[in-house]
């Protein structure tokens, strides 16, 4: 910080830009308007990508995500599947989370072709992969349809995103992967709450929750979720009860530094808006409204500003 504000420190890379971004607490086009008046090209990097007219190519996911070295070992295994090893997933998934920030910063159509690809790639290590390394694999197969089926959503492409999930739940049970089973359930009940099928939604909901194997961020946002489903069926009191278990687990979350990739937005702010969403379904508006105020305010403009966070806007601005 002390070296962005006397001028010497200049972010060039994406990953770094969202960080410093994030950390001043304005957007990434802010960020670049800063910088405009002495180096125009680094303000041209990094205007936000949602003003891309094309997707990113897959070897431009490596070269932003990745270190020269382990983009080389990845694009090797990938043309050479059963080499792969525990140190190549890990540099899969890195660019998938990559890619995920990416989608924060643009919308779910600007990043699909990228996770195509990612998944073709994870499907080819999954079958592939020799038997000390199937699992992982396999876990990161799920993990890729579980993300396919949640881009599906905001086009309301129901079928695409139930046939994603729905694998993703199937991939994650074969691997006795319980993280991955919870998250696949859980995002297929949130498809489910979307189509207004409360019941399909009722029973996602509950069977992701049977496996009590997970990290606090996604076991909070089950219960929230769960708090839902139960408002939308006309339980109330199950409801109250739920959401009343909220505010323990939310204070005791895990530092932001310490969530795991695959739930990096399991926050305090994040979860105001769940908040806001079992209120608005519970019938309180004004409870609603103030909490998906609150949301938007505690979260950095970037994610308050996103293509998922529309919900959450529509709450806060809501008669």
């Amino acid at each position: 910080m002390r070296n962005w504000e006397n001028g010497t420190y200049k972010p060039r890379t994406l990953d770094l830009q969202w960080r410093l971004a994030e950390e001043l607490r304005i957007t990434r086009r802010q960020l670049a308007q800063r910088f405009l008046a002495t180096d125009d090209a680094l303000a041209c990097s990094i205007t936000p990508n949602r003003h891309r007219s094309h997707p990113l190519r897959l070897d431009t996911v490596f070269e932003q995500a990745l270190q020269s070295e382990e983009s080389d070992r990845l694009t090797w295994a990938m043309h050479s599947p059963n080499s792969v090893d525990q140190a190549t997933l890990g540099f899969l998934s890195r660019a998938l989370t990559f890619v995920r920030r990416l989608e924060d910063d643009t919308s779910s159509a600007m990043v699909v072709s990228s996770v195509r690809e990612l998944h073709s790639v994870a499907d080819a290590f999954a079958r592939e992969a020799r038997l000390n390394v199937r699992r992982q694999a396999a876990g990161l197969l799920s993990e890729m349809e579980q993300y396919r089926g949640w881009l599906a959503i905001p086009s309301r492409d129901w079928v695409t995103a139930r046939r994603h999930l729905d694998r993703a739940a199937v991939v994650a049970l074969e691997s006795d992967d319980p993280l991955r089973l919870s998250a696949a359930l859980s995002f297929a009940a949130y498809s489910a709450i979307r189509r207004f099928d409360f019941s399909s939604a009722d029973a996602l909901s509950e069977a992701a929750q049977r496996d009590g194997r997970v990290d606090p961020g996604l076991r909070t946002y089950e219960i929230f979720e769960r708090a839902e489903i139960l408002a939308r069926l006309g339980l109330r009191n199950k409801s109250v009860r739920q959401l009343l278990t909220t505010d323990h687990l939310v204070e005791n979350l895990p530092d932001e530094e310490d969530l795991p990739a695959s739930g990096y937005w399991y926050t305090p702010p994040f979860f105001l808006g769940q908040k806001a969403f079992v209120l608005h379904a519970l019938g309180n508006p004004s409870g609603s409204r103030q909490a998906a105020l609150d949301c938007l305010a505690e979260m950095s403009p970037g994610w308050a500003g996103s293509e998922w966070a529309a919900r959450r806007r529509e709450l806060a601005h809501a008669d």
